[in-house]
């Protein structure tokens, strides 16, 4: 079947762009943070091109890399790495990956001659389902029969952790006005979605540019448990001053679903007809090689090439099997093309049997 564009998660995507903006970060340490803020210049955050910094290095789902200057110093700056982990489950070895984040990060500057090397300090943002307190380096190795001979050789490092489904309702409503409270909100209630909802109004109260307007609704939409059309109700049901707003986004949002439904549709319903073709046309030809089907049915050699040697196998079952969970994988079939597969399964095994 022809390969879906690959679609991102929401959480990285929203994180991703949320902490793009330097007004969202400024406000994470202020908050989280304190003594960091207290020592750095926040008005001169720069967002850094992260490929470019480490280009050898594999990327979390979502990372933001900022260089900051330090509190009354022209030319003394230093590094901080914003991560973003959304698993299933928490990740043991995280503090392998960050520490060669930060190995990478070091090296950069190393490698520029007269450059003064310059800190690396990690934040983990977290907002997984599952209660996460990730170990250090130092924590891996502490069950280990000469973790006392070895620890001085061991590097470690710990981790500015904050897990946002901790927080509560009432410490996030403290927060004053602004986008990063509506971010924060949304992603520390993703597994308690009833606050979402409850609390619709105040996430929107500090989006208000269009364009982050539709960055907070796309992401409710696609973490919701809840439909599109529940979502909408849900808002028509609400009074908020930015209703207008959020209206137009969600109908855009819903508007590119279907539009992007139907093209899948009748990509499908082309897929599925070259599969018919595939079948019928072995049914017919049972001596054609796979080459000369796969060219006259338009569908990778290597497919039909498995499909053959399927049949060879003279398994009813495992033909059927095959064609529905392989071959249109995901693709619906109704009753009339449910008859004509079984059909057509029965023909291509009473050729083997001649």
């Amino acid at each position: 079947m022809p390969s879906k564009p690959k679609i991102h998660q929401p959480d990285d995507r929203f994180f991703q762009e949320a902490m793009s903006d330097p007004e969202v970060v400024k406000g994470y340490i202020q908050h989280f943070y304190p003594e960091i803020a207290w020592i750095s210049d926040l008005s001169s955050l720069n967002l850094e091109n992260s490929s470019r910094l480490r280009p050898n290095l594999k990327r979390f789902e979502a990372d933001v890399i900022y260089r900051c200057r330090f509190q009354g110093t022209a030319d003394d700056h230093f590094y901080f790495c914003l991560l973003f982990e959304h698993k299933s489950k928490p990740d043991k070895y995280i503090a392998v990956q960050v520490g060669l984040y930060i190995m990478e990060l070091l090296s950069s500057i190393v490698k520029k001659r007269g450059r003064k090397l310059e800190p690396v300090l990690p934040l983990i943002f977290y907002n997984g389902k599952e209660k996460w307190v990730p170990q250090t380096l130092g924590g891996l190795f502490q069950g280990h029969p000469h973790h006392a001979t070895l620890k001085p050789y061991i590097p470690d490092f710990r981790f500015l952790f904050q897990d946002a489904t901790r927080l509560s309702p009432e410490e996030l409503l403290q927060l004053d006005l602004s986008y990063f409270r509506s971010v924060l909100m949304t992603m520390a209630f993703r597994h308690r979605q009833h606050l979402i909802f409850k609390h619709l109004q105040l996430i929107f109260d500090g989006t208000e540019e269009k364009e982050k307007v539709s960055a907070v609704t796309t992401y409710i939409l696609g973490v919701a448990e809840r439909s599109e059309e529940e979502f909408l109700k849900q808002i028509k049901d609400t009074t908020f001053t930015i209703k207008p707003e959020v209206m137009s986004t969600l109908e855009q949002i819903l508007e590119r679903g279907r539009k992007e439904g139907r093209e899948e549709g009748l990509e499908q319903g082309l897929y599925k007809k070259s599969i018919f073709n595939l079948l019928k046309t072995k049914a017919r030809f049972p001596d054609w090689p796979a080459e000369e089907l796969a060219d006259f049915t338009e569908l990778p050699q290597e497919t039909v090439q498995d499909f053959i040697d399927i049949i060879a196998k003279s398994d009813k079952d495992k033909l059927l099997k095959y064609v529905q969970e392989e071959l249109l994988a995901d693709i619906p079939l109704n009753a009339e093309e449910m008859e004509k597969l079984q059909e057509l399964v029965e023909k291509l095994l009473a050729g083997t049997d001649r």
